[in-house]
């Protein structure tokens, strides 16, 4: 399925150059791996979103883990929103490997869609996130639930009250995340930080531990589809998973100094002439040219 070294070799060299620039555009490394790999190599799809859900989910664990210890994210929240979150990514997984399973029509299908999403993911990160949205804890659900919280921010020196709000429509807009990406092989951060702080209103910092926690337990379940149908190889992961956090380190740092401005519309261009490359691709895949269409 794969050629050896040498391919290893470059998809190492691939990842940790995603690992180091994605710090600096503010974007996680999934959402720069998957749509690069089915863009600009031969790789099977099936495989290119096993391995980026293998980094994304590694990446939220580490990530949740800590946020959890700290008590930032608000743990029954991401129980509740991972019952939505959790089938939907199994389900939309499944979906995947049955779509590209219809051959190479299947294949363009994932590339095409992949690069509409891809200006979605543009337009998202676009919009302004509010660092304190004024709490709405009245609600019947939060009450009952629990979801009513409190904690210290230190950078403020007071206590923050906040609880997530208008539940009715961001559990099935996370729906629609999860099977996204499950489906895509996409870490959903991308998607669930403007719900979680535009929509539920959660202060920014909760809302992105929250993105990170429920992620490393999404991510999860779409994983066990692929690893169970056997898409997923050891190899690939381990050395693309290694090779993105070691660049992630490196970016880390670099944040400290970089022009990040300049950098993170830099990021934002190549993602739009990924996305160019990865809708081209597709239609030709599936036997159809953009001069056709328009």
């Amino acid at each position: 399925m794969f050629d050896g070294a040498l391919v290893l070799l470059g998809l190492f060299a691939l990842s940790f150059g995603i690992g180091v620039v994605a710090p600096l555009a503010g974007v996680g490394g999934g959402v720069l791996f998957t749509p690069v790999m089915l863009g600009f190599t031969n790789l099977h799809p099936d495989l290119v979103r096993a391995t980026g859900l293998a980094i994304a989910c590694y990446s939220s664990i580490m990530a949740g883990v800590t946020f959890f210890k700290q008590r930032i994210a608000p743990f029954r929240f991401i129980l509740l929103v991972s019952t939505v979150l959790l089938p939907s990514a199994i389900v939309g997984a499944q979906a995947g490997i049955y779509v590209t399973a219809l051959g190479k029509w299947g294949q363009g299908l994932v590339r095409a869609s992949l690069g509409v999403l891809m200006f979605f993911v543009l337009a998202l990160l676009l919009v302004k996130r509010l660092d304190w949205p004024e709490p709405r804890c009245s609600s019947r659900v939060v009450e009952v639930l629990g979801l009513r919280y409190i904690y210290f921010e230190k950078t403020l020196e007071r206590e923050v009250v906040y609880c997530p709000s208008r539940l009715g429509i961001g559990l099935p807009l996370l729906a629609l995340v999860g099977f996204g990406s499950g489906f895509f092989g996409l870490g959903a951060a991308w998607a669930l930080i403007p719900i979680y702080n535009l929509v539920m209103r959660l202060p920014l910092k909760v809302t992105a531990a929250s993105a990170s926690a429920s992620l490393a337990i999404a991510d999860t379940g779409a994983l066990w589809v692929y690893t169970h149908s056997e898409k997923m190889y050891p190899e690939l992961v381990i050395t693309a998973a290694l090779a993105v956090l070691l660049g992630a380190q490196i970016g880390a740092k670099l944040l400290l100094r970089a022009r990040v401005r300049f950098v993170r519309w830099l990021i934002l261009a190549i993602m739009a002439f990924n996305g160019v490359q990865l809708l081209t691709r597709g239609l030709a895949e599936m036997g159809i040219t953009l001069v056709r269409i328009i």
